[in-house]
């Protein structure tokens, strides 16, 4: 008896704890979430001064997965100001109902940019208003200007920017967060000065206005974010190949980790030192699927039909017929 009731209680326990109050957020562990079941993903506003570039090239980036389909919350006005830091609250989760959305994404964007300005000393050619006669590429004579060296000063920028995404993504029907993180582009290039004069080189009248390294930085940051959350998607129902080779296994470890640009170069490499190795063909498909648009479905068909020329697996003839179903699906959008 008193076994049954300590077991009774501990049941309670459970349920108390595992059973967030009605309104309230927990937070879901990646093992407990259906991203099978997660397709509508509501758009929500990005905090910060530069927010609302990284959101717009967010959305567009969701609209070329096939996995995912983003719904634009700029034009309802109960949403349009919910953003990072009001996500979880009552009155955002009341507002979203009605709208047919599986997860919403938000995040909160912060932006460092400076211009370095400096000069280097140059060793320059300049006309002298002497001339010469010379024969010119054609064999002819002509008139051709003495020019000496001389040491200039050569203004140059380094334009050095940062931009930082903090991500949250929200199951909408579990009321958890089911995704949490940072990523973060950098920028650094040189105009003007040594490059100024030398060949496919950045010269000074080259500096962009900083609204398009803001913007540059931002679409980076965008397709970073959706490549993760579709592979993170695909991972739950996609089995990677371990193989035969340790790099492979060590690639799959990384992928599952999450850390899927640390496996798709070890994949590579595999592929390099062992151009048959069917399985790092096949990992690497995953990859490119996983990125859910139509030119990198078609990478992963390519890998998926190598793979199968190596060795006959069933997993890879399923990433060929999945993959030419996501293909048709996406030429009748």
């Amino acid at each position: 008896m008193p076994k049954l009731l300590a077991g009774i209680l501990l049941l309670c326990a459970i349920t108390i704890f595992a059973c967030p109050p009605k309104g309230k957020v927990c937070r879901i562990k990646p093992g407990r979430v259906c991203w099978e079941g997660i397709h509508g993903v509501a758009v929500l506003g990005f905090d910060g001064p530069y927010g609302e570039i990284v959101r717009s090239h967010v959305y567009d980036r969701l609209c070329q997965v096939l996995y995912f389909t983003p719904k634009d919350t700029t034009r309802i006005r109960a949403l349009c100001k919910v953003s990072f830091g009001k996500l979880e609250e009552r009155e955002f989760l009341k507002a979203i109902k009605d709208l047919e959305a599986d997860a919403a994404i938000t995040g909160h964007v912060t932006l460092d940019l400076c211009d370095i300005h400096g000069s280097d000393e140059l060793e320059v050619k300049e006309g002298t208003g002497y001339y010469k006669k010379a024969k010119n590429a054609y064999g002819q004579w002509v008139d051709e200007e003495i020019k000496r060296t001389v040491i200039r000063a050569v203004p140059y920028v380094i334009r050095k920017a940062s931009l930082t995404n903090v991500y949250k993504m929200f199951d909408l029907k579990a009321k958890g967060v089911i995704s949490l993180g940072r990523l973060t582009e950098v920028y650094e290039e040189k105009f003007g000065g040594d490059k100024e004069y030398a060949p496919s080189s950045h010269r000074l009248s080259d500096l962009p206005a900083s609204d398009r390294t803001v913007d540059e930085l931002s679409a980076r940051v965008a397709t970073r974010l959706v490549a993760k959350l579709s592979r993170m998607k695909l991972a739950r129902v996609v089995e990677l190949d371990k193989g035969e080779n340790r790099l492979v296994k060590q690639g799959v470890a990384s992928a599952k980790g999450g850390q899927w640009e640390e496996a798709i170069k070890i994949w590579k490499e595999v592929i390099q030192d062992e151009p048959e190795n069917h399985a790092a063909y096949y990992d690497l498909g995953v990859a490119h699927e996983g990125l859910g648009d139509m030119e990198n479905l078609e990478i992963a068909r390519d890998l998926y039909k190598r793979a199968a020329s190596f060795s006959e697996n069933k997993l890879y003839t399923d990433g060929i017929v999945r993959v030419d179903c996501a293909i048709m699906q996406g030429h009748n959008k």
